[in-house]
Formats: C-alpha cells, structure tokens, sequence
C-alpha cells in the first residue's frame, strides 16, 4: 500500500493505492483502518481500538472499502462468547 499526502486549495487529502486501486479521500480514518490490515486480518472492533473511530464509523468504511474492492469481508468462526461468528476484514488480493 503507497499513501501520498496531498494539499490544496479544497484542503488535504490522501491518495491510497493498494491492490491495483487508487483511493482519493479525505479521511485518515481510511489510511489508518487500510495499515491496520496490512499487518493481519482484523474484526471491525479490533479496527475500532486500532483507529479510535466508532465502531458504526469503522462499518461505514469497510462497507465503502469493500464495494470497490480494496477489502474482502468473511466470517470467522472464532472464540467469542457463545461461539458466535465474527465478521472479519482483510486486504482483497490485487486484480489483474
């Protein structure tokens, strides 16, 4: 993943390239939750202590992430309470 900071008149911006996809945002929120997943898979709670956003803060951008494909979402089996799945994020593999 390449981030490049870029200011101008309509204020700072991020330019995100990662899995053959470029991203111009004005959220660091994005840059933070994208190098939190760079390191490993993550649950959305897992992203929300990493970032300090919200967790329905954190959902809105993966739901944005994985529209256009920069992340996958899948279900992880896992040793929460009561055996419950967890719905975990990851990188999506860069297309071709």
């Amino acid at each position: 993943m390449k981030v490049k900071e870029i200011s101008s008149r309509m204020g700072s911006f991020c330019v995100i390239e990662v899995s053959g996809f470029k991203l111009v945002t004005p959220c660091d929120t994005r840059v933070k939750i994208l190098q939190a997943l760079e390191g490993s898979d993550r649950t959305a709670d897992d992203l929300a202590k990493e970032t300090g956003a919200s967790y329905s803060t954190v959902m809105d951008h993966m739901d944005l992430l994985e529209r256009i494909g920069i992340v996958e979402a899948y279900l992880k089996k896992g040793d929460s309470e009561l055996g419950r799945r967890k719905i975990c994020f990851r990188l999506a593999p860069p297309s071709e």
